[in-house]
């Protein structure tokens, strides 16, 4: 089967007939012949006339990893052999050098290409495998020997492995052997987000073979951490922590030697990475109680937090809240924040994840007045100073007439009643009982009223006989309670109304003037009671009537009050952890000092209790989540009373700098950022974590350069993309569009992405060469036998193989136009020219 490349260069053929007239009318038929032939021979050859057929051979391609992970003598022998096998294939073979530059001699008609030679090295087994594949052409017949350890640095490998099992070419496999090394740091990452001043996680990862192993963090300026572990198992993943001096890109190197060993061994032991600081978190300081609360506590939290000190008397003296990544009211009182502030700050934390750490001593929660007010609900314990109900002390004195006119069941009656009041009293009251029948006289001297016997007796002994005077018997009563010390001073009057005349106004108004009420009680049926009415008037007392012993009163002496009971503890109070130790990080509250005085509260049941009191088990640090936020109560002063005996403790400053740190939303910067690369591309993720309209915005910190524009994929979410080099780190921030006074936030892009280095790829990450070799059909052979090995080829029946008739035609049209020239130079018939 013949077919045309260029059929349209067939038109020329047409100029055949040009070669009867031109440049002149040719007389001889066979000349216009031979020069009609040669233009369409020339035609023909410019159509690119081809025809198809089958080319049955086996290409061979080879590939030889010379990287640094692989043993010097196994990649000697590995060498020799792919020599033999591209040798033996001739120009149907391709070699492939991994992670070197091809070496050795090769036979001329092979073709060599190096992948991940130079400064970035790696073995990037994926793309050898897939320049391999490019190599067979269509339905090609073939087969693919790899010399590999399996340590690739790329992912990438899966693509061209599918390619080669769905075309059916073997990859053959022939294993190497890696460099042994006692130890190996395969990775360096950070448990969060890194801020200058507060204590950053970063996990180092190791591989080896040594018992024990000593790992060092270190900074260009020296080490920041060491830890010595166990790594019988093989594999450990060593938690190392450390405070970054500032904001900014740090660059932290993580070295592993085995244990008692005097030096690192080699570059496999060393791994280094950058990372982004973001700047000091910002704390807005409410105090006022005790001068320079704020600079006080700034210094014991050190350099993690950037403290601005507020005024809390208006909103103004605070400034935007959602700037501040934790408020502290630092002991003061809820009249010192005005209500509207108080809704605002809620608000914040509610709404934009602020964080409140409410802390203090005696003008904090309960005796500062916290109880109803708009922060109240939001503290994880409960504001509300205990009351105390009291029992004020009493006196009471009881006049019982005796006289004719109580006779009978009058003065039983009077006897009841007078017996009812006295059992209201508690033993810390007194009483007395005074009688009058023409006389008076003190029928119970006053006494503790829980002598009760005494009591009951003078009452018993009572009866009736004599007349009605009873103004005497008042002005005892008077005399009488001048001399006693109680809360209270009560008379109580007992008759039946029929009392003398006398200056009892004077004398009844005099007694109430100096705290002394005087209350009457009518004593039986067709009594007078106008006179006792007017009485209880003068006494500032009461009147009770009492017909008979069915209506007996419930005489009111006295009214019970209740008293706030003191909510500071001031003394010796030592603590303990109570749960969520993450909240406290490494701190050891077992060496903490015991507290001077903290302010009693309780825990609401949902907060978690971090620090209690040991002999009462009241929270002393509590914390719980408030919509978006945090809250947090330290019920003592942070650098005050309470605290005093902390400041000869050296964890003071960082347990206070860990609670604000878990308190702190981190929402003062306006968006999360993540930055992932993707081969030459650089994908930046920016989430808004507040509430607004703000739009993100990229700024370069290496230097000026075309910003690309964040595109809003949901809502509050944006994403910008960008090329970069593949070979080179990027570092950015993404800041607010159009208010640079607002904190920015800093991501750091590793060079080559996923790639890995070279001597750091985990053993367990390693490339599956026996899977490899069984998924597309190939077999693993030793390296002794990969000498002698002919790989067999797979594939389809036979690569198309296009036979091009061009030189042909071409050669054609020139013999004819030779001949062409040798016709028209012939000797003519008769001898002439």
């Amino acid at each position: 089967m013949i077919d045309l490349l260029q059929p349209g260069l067939l038109a020329v053929a047409l100029l055949a007939p040009l070669a009867w007239f031109l440049p002149r009318r040719i007389e001889d038929p066979r000349l216009a012949a031979l020069r009609a032939a040669a233009i369409v021979l020339l035609a023909l050859a410019a159509a690119r006339p081809v025809r198809v057929g089958s080319d049955d051979a086996a290409r061979r391609a080879v590939i030889v990893d010379g990287s640094e992970s692989v043993d010097g003598a196994d990649l000697v022998a590995a060498r020799a052999a792919a020599r033999r096998l591209v040798s033996a294939a001739g120009a149907a073979a391709l070699s492939v050098e991994v992670g070197a530059a091809a070496d050795g001699p090769s036979p001329d008609d092979v073709e060599r290409v190096s992948i991940g030679a130079g400064p970035a090295g790696g073995s990037p087994l994926g793309r050898a495998l897939a320049t391999a594949m490019r190599s067979f052409p269509r339905d090609a017949r073939g087969s693919i020997t790899l010399f590999s350890d399996g340590l690739a640095t790329d992912p990438h490998a899966a693509p061209a492995i599918e390619a080669a099992a769905e075309r059916g070419i073997p990859v053959h496999v022939v294993p190497l052997a890696p460099t042994a090394a006692p130890v190996t740091v395969t990775g360096l990452r950070a448990r969060g987000a890194l801020v200058a001043g507060q204590s950053a996680r970063i996990v180092v990862e190791c591989v080896g073979d040594a018992p024990e192993v000593d790992v060092t963090l270190a900074t260009e300026a020296g080490p920041v951490a060491t830890r010595t572990v166990d790594s019988s198992g093989g594999r450990v993943a060593v938690e190392l922590g450390f405070e970054p001096p500032r904001g900014g890109f740090l660059a932290l190197t993580a070295t592993a030697r085995p244990k008692g060993a005097g030096s690192v061994d080699g570059a496999r032991a060393r791994a280094t990475r950058t990372f982004a600081v973001q700047e000091p978190l910002r704390v807005l300081h409410l105090g006022g109680r005790a001068t320079g609360g704020g600079e006080r506590l700034a210094a014991a939290i050190g350099a993690g937090f950037e403290v601005v000190s507020g005024v809390a008397a208006s909103e103004e003296g605070v400034g935007r809240l959602d700037r501040f990544d934790v408020v502290v009211i630092d002991d003061l009182p809820a009249e010192a924040i005005p209500e509207s502030l108080q809704r605002s700050l809620a608000e914040a934390v509610e709404r934009d994840g602020v964080g409140l750490f409410a802390c203090g001593g005696r003008s904090a929660f309960g005796p500062g007045g916290w109880a109803d007010t708009a922060l109240a609900e939001l503290l994880p314990v409960e504001a509300r100073q205990k009351e105390e109900k009291r029992d004020p002390s009493t006196t009471l004195v009881v006049i019982i007439d005796t006289s004719g006119s109580m006779g009978g069941n009058r003065v039983q009656l009077a006897k009841e009643v007078a017996r009812l009041a006295i059992r209201r009293l508690l033993p810390h009251d007194k009483v007395g009982i005074v009688e009058f029948y023409g006389a008076k006289r003190w029928a119970a001297p006053i006494q503790p009223a829980s002598n009760a016997i005494d009591i009951q007796r003078a009452l018993n002994r009572l009866d009736a006989g004599g007349g009605t005077v009873i103004l005497p018997a008042i002005e005892e009563a008077f005399y009488g309670l001048q001399n006693v010390r109680t809360r209270y001073k009560h008379v109580l009057i007992l008759t039946d109304g029929g009392v003398e005349r006398g200056a009892f106004e004077p004398l009844l108004r005099k007694m109430a003037d100096e705290g002394m009420n005087v209350s009457t009680v009518l004593i039986g049926p067709d009594a007078h009671s106008e006179f006792l009415v007017s009485l209880a008037q003068w006494g500032k007392g009461r009147f009770y009537s009492v017909p008979n012993r069915f209506n007996l009163p419930e005489i009111l002496l006295k009214q019970p009050t209740s008293a706030r009971l003191p909510a500071y503890r001031p003394g010796v109070h030592p603590i303990r952890a109570r749960a969520f130790a993450t909240f406290l990080g490494d701190v050891d509250v077992r060496e903490a000092p015991p507290l001077a005085g903290y302010v009693e509260t309780s825990a609401r049941p949902a907060a978690t209790r971090v620090l209690e009191t040991v002999e009462s088990a009241h929270p002393i640090l509590a914390t719980w989540p408030v919509g978006a936020g945090v809250v947090t109560a330290f019920t003592t002063e942070p650098t005050g009373e309470g605290t005093g005996p902390w400041r000869e403790w050296g964890d003071a400053g960082r347990l206070l700098a860990r609670a604000l740190a878990r308190t702190a939303g981190g929402k003062a910067r306006p968006f999360a950022v993540r930055a992932a690369r993707v081969d030459h591309e650089v994908i930046v993720t920016a989430r808004r974590t507040g509430r607004g309209e703000a739009r993100p915005t990229l700024v370069w910190v290496d230097g000026p350069r075309a910003a690309p524009a964040f595109e809003e994929r949901a809502d509050g979410r944006f994403e910008a993309r960008f090329v970069a080099d593949p070979d080179r780190d990027v570092r950015l921030e993404v800041a607010v569009e159009g208010d640079p006074a607002a904190p920015s936030t800093r991501a750091f892009v590793v060079r080559r992405g996923d790639v890995r280095d070279e001597l750091r790829v985990d053993p367990a990450d390693r490339l599956d060469l026996a899977r490899l070799a069984a998924v597309t059909g190939g077999v693993v052979v030793p390296l002794r036998e990969a000498a002698a090995f002919d790989p067999p080829a797979g594939g389809g029946p036979g690569a198309s193989r296009l036979i091009e008739l061009r030189p042909v035609l071409a050669l054609l049209a020139l013999l004819v136009w030779m001949g062409e020239l040798l016709y028209r130079r012939r000797p003519l018939a008769g001898g002439g020219p």
